[in-house]
Formats: C-alpha cells, structure tokens, sequence
C-alpha cells in the first residue's frame, strides 16, 4: 500500500502546472519585450532622420555662405582678373572643404549688344586670350556667359564662356535670384558628358550680386542694378554620401526634387536595394525657396540585430528554463523515495568503512595518537607503540623517557607540543624530538599536533599526534653534510644560470681564484676569463652546453690580482624536476702546476718565446692545415745583422738583453693565430697561417722598421734582415726553410736591414 501511495505521489501534477505557468510567464514578458523595441525603434528612426535633415541643411548653409564670400569679394573690386578668382578659390581651399563641388563660377549680366566689346575685354586678360561666349546666337537681351570657373579643369574649362541664360530653366532660376535678391536652386540637371555616371546628376545654387545692395526695395530697381551671379555646380551624389557618412547609416533615405515621389523626380538614392522597408517616413524639407522631399526608410536602426530576436530568445529560454524546473520538481519527486533506501545502504557503507579506517590506522607506517584534555590517550596505533613502548595511558605526569630537543636539552612538560595544543588551540608543526630511554637506543621522531573540535571551535576535545620516525635519516644528513663540507673546501665547484651568471660557488673556488663568495655570487663568470683565451673557445663551449651537451676542456682563468692559473673543466647542463634547462654546473681540477712544466718543455728560457722543438711542432701542424684544406701559409726566418760584433764588443750578456729586447718587439707585433719563436742563435721564425705572400712581406716590412726605429737600451739602435718563403704544392718544412734561408742570405748579400721572397720554381730541388 505505502509503495502505490509514493508512485501516485511521484506522478502528480505538480511538474505540469510549474510547466503551464512558466510558459505563460514567458510569452508575457516576451510580448512587453516586443513592444518596448518597437517604441525604443521608433524614436531612434524619428531622431536618425531629424539628424539627416539638419545635416542636408548644414551642408547646403556651407555651400551658400561659400557664394557670399564670393559676392562680397567681387563686390569690393571694379574688376577682377582670372589670376585674382584663382587666388580667391585657393584660400578657400575647395577640394577639402567642399568636396561636393564640381564647379564655383562667375556669370556677369552682359548685354547682348555689347557681347563684342565684353569678349575683347576678356581677352586683354593673358590668361583669358581665347574667351569666346557661346552659342554665338541667342533671341535675348541679356547673356549670362561664364566668366571665371574653379577649379580650372580639362572639363570645366569647356564651359568657359557658355551663356547660362540661353537655357531656359537655368535663365528662369538666375532671373528668380536677381529679382528676389536671393539664392535660388535649380532642379536636378543631368550631365550627358561627364566621365563617370555616379557624377551626371547635379544642381546649382545661384547667388545674385549687384552693383549697389542700398535702396533696392523691388524687382525693378534690383534688375536695374544687378551685377551678375556667382554659383556653385554640386555633384549630387557627393553632397548626400557625406551626409551619410557623417550619419550613423543605420537610415537610408531619398531625395526628390518636388512633393511627388516618381523616378523622373528622385535626385538620390542612399540605398536601392531597399524597397521595401519596415520603417518609414516623408518629410517635405525647405531651403531657400527650394522644396525636396525626403524619404526615410530603414529595416533597423540598432546597430546589434540580435535586439529583433530578444523576444524569441525570451520565449525560448524561458520554456527551456520552466522545462527543466518541472522536470527538476519531477526529479525531486521519484529521488525522495530512493533517499530512503541510499541512506540505508550508506549506513551500511559507513560501517563497513570504519572498519577499514581502523585497520588502515592500525597498521599505516606513520605512528599516530589521540590524547583527550586530561592527558589520557584514548587512540594509538601499532606502529606508535613501537616507537614508544612502555608509555603510561596517562601523559600529564612524569614521562617514562626523556624528551631531547636537538641542542641536547630536555622539553618541560608544559613545552610538549600536545600541552601548547591543549593550552593555545594552535597547531605544532615540525617538532624535532629525542627519545631516550633506559635499554634503549636514541630515537629521533618528528612531531605533529593538532587540535580536534568535535563541536565548537572554542572548545578542544582532543589532541592527534602524528609521528616519523627520522633517526636514519639524521644520521644520513650528518654524513652527506660532512661530504659537502669536504666537496666545498677541496672541489672547485660553481653553479650558474642559463646566463653564465654565478648563483653558487664553493669555497675552494674562492680560494684558486682570489675572490669572495659575495663578490662572485651575482657576477658573470667572465669575472675569471682570462684574455689569452680566444673567443672561438668559449663560443664552443656554449654551443655545446646550450645543445645539452657535456664540455670538456681546459681553460686559462685569471686571478684577482691578474696572474694566471689553468684548470680542467667539466661543464654540464642543470635540470629542474621537469627536465626543463635551469643553468650549469661547473666541476675544475687545478692543472696550474701541469701547465707550467708543460710551457717550459716548449719555451725558449733565455726569451720566452716557443723554442725549437714547440716551432717543429707546429710547423708540420699548420703545414698539414695548408696541404688539406690548400689554404695559405707563409713564414719569415729574420737574423740580427751584425750580432757577433755585439757579444765580442759588450760581452755575451748584453747580447742576451738584445735577444729578449727583440722579442718583445716581434711579439707585440704579431697575430694571435701567429707563432713566434727562436729558431736558433739570434735567429728567429715566424709561422704565418692563413697568410699568403704578398701579406707576409708586408708583416716583414713593417717589423724590420719597428726594429729599426727601436732604441736598444744597451748598444742603441740595430738591424735585422728578412727572409720570407710561402707554401706550394709538394712543400715540406726543409723546403720552405730553405727558400726563406735562401732569401735571408740575399738581404744580408745586399746590404742587410731588408726584406727578400723567395725564388721558386716547380724543378727547383733540395
């Protein structure tokens, strides 16, 4: 019975009657949508038009107050020239201001029986020399012929001398002007000739002038004293495109010339492709006595459409929405009774998980007990148990251990972190606790407590401690810190970012490079570059590193003081838990010591120069270098002139101030590229790769004259002599020793202090 009473309570009316009012509740608000769009349409379609009116009023007030300008300045002079109207026209810039204007003209009144002498007149002006009025014949007293016209084009200039008044509806609306004494506007005239259909349609504006503006009270006295007319020709077309450009364009409108709206009367249209609008209006609109009439027309006048479709979307949204509330009531409705039957299976659910909370709290690896206000443990796992065995149930007395803190001295009972708990309602994290016990060996634990609120927050019903045993792993930190203690003093270690920056540096590298961890952290590592290096080096480097890769090599560094040391080097990149590059590590051994006796065993002691074996060295090194890859190599084999006479004159140890005064001289000199050394005696050679003979000569030159010039601080000034050979194909070190021996022993034939090429020849023998 109960169950047939929820099925009949599940399936009632309820979903339907939410369902019917919603929906009527939308199509109501949907209909008071609808009609508040039309009024808000109206208005802005009424204001949009008024707009446009005053615009096609504004814009024609600019073009009449352009033809009083015009009147006026022709008023204030007997007579005026082509050149002067030209000036006029320019100051008042037409192209810019007036960009409707096809034509701004001056039409004198002249009378038929002196057409002659006006045209002779005219024609006294140089830039007037052809002005002719035409058509040459006409049955009236009075010629209206155009005098001047800007701008001055290939098209308005075959107006020039037209007799306006030989038309009759332009001669009816200049008449209309000099007897009203004021502006006339013609009906729309069409262009047969004009280039482009878009400008054929146009009208004019007249603005009478006269001789004298006083006393003029009639038609009578106004013909008799009228001067002529000025005018302004206006495309159509432009004249209402920059009033729609200056509208919004959410409004279309077109312009008849009368009250009646027919295709031979209409002078613009905005917008062809709209015939059948759904708003619109007429307004008859008056201008110096001129009557057009505009007709507005628009489908919208709001710039987002989507306000045409808010009623609909109203209705949709707000059946969707009542669709979805009575299926929600229906929801409700069928769940109500299955609450029931969840709950019960829930509370089934929560005992068997319990069960499994308390097993998992029993044997999860993290010791963990529960101590109420009055020190009593109410909770505690196995694995707690065996990190505090023989413990009391009640803590609030005397331990069975000694609490250590990690300096050696023992926690106060009111210190212990589930008293600060009980005391202040704060968590402790963190804490750092030895335990020790008779029998036992030293145990190290971390510690947590937090409070446990069972019904309000101001009153703390327990306290749960949480416990890690970290013995090993103190014993692991002691042991890793004395390792990093003793990589930090005797490892040359540094750290940088992806910059070269240093960001960590250990104390042996202080010590091999004379600097603080403060003055290096911070710095680039070129802080330690030293300049012999060259850049192609450390261009490698980064390459390398930048790539990934792990650099090996070894480098000259400088210290801070500036002497030199050398270190091997193993440079890797440095990555962050995401494998995205962070910067560098740096691993260097000191190889100051290896280098030194290295750079003996090829060093000449008496100059410091290379000596021979390091020269035989490197000869068939670069000779290889040229043979390979057939670039240029040359070398140069110079002798001191006269060097014999030195040792028997001074003594053979101001001959050995002349050997390391030379070298000197030669080496600063050089290329780095370059090798220098003593060949042997007071000989000397220089290796030159990468240059030919023409250059190697020239490095000749300019030493033997840097010799020359060099005063020697025991024996004054000396010479040397230059003999310089190049590698060809087939060369050997013998071969190309022995043409720059050859050339040495013609310069020193000739004379000495010069420098001689060798001779070659491909037969040539050795």
């Amino acid at each position: 019975m109960v169950h047939v009473l929820r099925r009949l309570y599940t399936f009632s009316f309820l979903p339907l009657v939410v369902l019917f009012v919603g929906m009527l509740f939308s199509m109501l608000m949907a209909w008071k949508s609808y009609q508040w769009i039309e009024n808000v349409e109206e208005i802005r379609f009424d204001a949009a038009s008024k707009e446009i009116t005053a615009l096609i009023q504004k814009e024609l007030d600019s073009h009449v107050q352009l033809l009083n300008s015009s009147a006026a300045f022709i008023f204030a002079s007997e007579t005026i020239t082509r050149n002067e109207w030209h000036t006029f026209a320019k100051m008042h810039d037409l192209a810019i201001n007036f960009p409707s204007l096809y034509a701004l003209g001056y039409v004198p009144l002249v009378e038929a029986s002196k057409r002659e002498a006006y045209e002779k007149k005219m024609a006294e002006d140089s830039a007037m020399a052809q002005y002719k009025i035409f058509p040459s014949f006409s049955s009236h007293s009075t010629l209206f012929p155009i005098t001047y016209i800007e701008p001055f084009t290939e098209q308005t200039v075959q107006i020039l001398g037209y007799d306006m008044g030989s038309e009759a509806m332009r001669r009816q609306n200049i008449e209309k002007a000099l007897k009203k004494g004021s502006v006339t506007i013609t009906p729309k005239i069409e262009f047969v000739k004009q280039a482009q259909a878009s400008e054929k349609k146009r009208f004019i504006i007249y603005m009478p002038f006269y001789y004298h503006h006083h006393s003029l009270q009639n038609e009578a006295e106004r013909l008799a004293a009228a001067k002529g007319v000025v005018y302004s020709a206006i495309k159509v077309n432009t004249f209402f495109e920059n009033i729609l450009k200056a509208n919004d364009g959410l409004v279309s409108f077109e312009v008849y010339d009368c009250e009646s709206l027919s295709e031979e009367t209409l002078l613009y249209n905005s917008n062809s492709q709209l015939t059948k609008p759904r708003l619109e209006r007429s307004v008859v609109f008056t201008s110096y006595d001129t009557h057009w009439t505009l007709y507005f027309k628009a489908n919208s006048v709001w710039h987002n459409q989507l306000n045409h479709y808010f009623p609909h979307i109203q209705v949709f949204i707000g059946i969707l929405f009542s669709i979805l509330l009575s299926g929600w009531v229906y929801a409700l409705q069928r769940t109500r009774s299955r609450a029931y039957e969840i709950a019960e299976e829930k509370t089934k659910q929560l005992s068997e998980s319990e069960a499994w909370v308390r097993l998992l709290f029993k044997t999860m690896q993290e010791g963990i007990i529960v101590i109420n206000r009055e020190g009593v443990i109410t909770e505690c796992n196995d694995t707690a148990e065996k990190m505090l065995p023989s413990f009391n149930k009640t803590l609030n007395g005397d331990l069975p251990w000694k609490a250590l803190r990690e300096d050696g001295s023992s926690f106060l009972p009111e210190e212990l972190p589930f008293m600060k708990v009980l005391r202040s309602g704060e968590s402790q994290n963190g804490i750092i606790m030895g335990i020790q016990r008779e029998d036992y060996p030293l145990v190290w634990i971390q510690m947590n407590a937090a409070p446990i609120y069972l019904h309000h927050k101001d009153n703390i019903s327990a306290v749960v401690l949480t416990l890690r045993d970290i013995t090993n792993y103190r014993k692991s930190k002691y042991k890793l810190e004395e390792y990093l203690s003793i990589i930090d003093k005797h490892v040359i270690i540094s750290t940088t970012d992806l910059k070269g920056v240093i960001t960590e540096v250990s104390e042996a590298f202080c010590k091999i490079s004379g600097y603080s961890k403060e003055e290096l952290i911070g710095a680039n590592h070129s802080i330690v570059r030293h300049a012999d290096v060259p850049s192609s080096v450390y261009e490698e480097m980064w390459k390398a590193i930048k790539s990934g890769l792990i650099w090996r090599g070894e480098l000259k560094n400088r210290y801070k003081d500036d002497s030199a040391y050398w270190v091997e080097t193993i440079i890797a990149p440095r990555y962050d838990e995401d494998y995205s590059l962070i910067g560098y590590t740096a691993i260097r051994t000191d190889i100051t010591d290896k280098k030194r006796v290295e750079e003996l065993s090829i060093t000449d002691r008496l100059t410091g120069l290379y000596n021979r074996l390091k020269l035989d060295e490197l000869f068939a090194h670069h000779l290889s270098i040229a043979r390979r890859h057939h670039t240029p190599f040359s070398i140069i084999l110079l002798d001191i002139d006269k060097f014999k006479s030195i040792n028997d004159t001074y003594g053979h140890q101001v001959g050995d101030i002349v050997l390391q005064e030379l070298s000197s001289v030669l080496k600063s000199r050089i290329r780095k590229e370059d090798a220098l050394g003593r060949w042997g005696g007071e000989e000397f050679l220089i290796l030159l790769p990468q240059c030919d003979l023409a250059a190697a000569y020239a490095l000749a030159e300019k030493l033997r004259a840097l010799v020359e010039s060099h005063a020697f601080s025991r024996v004054g000034s000396k010479t040397v002599s230059f003999g310089v050979a190049t590698f060809h194909i087939g060369d050997d070190e013998k071969s190309m020793v022995a043409r720059a021996d050859e050339a040495l022993y013609r310069a020193k034939a000739h004379g000495r202090n010069r420098v001689e090429c060798e001779v070659y020849t491909q037969d040539i023998s050795f």
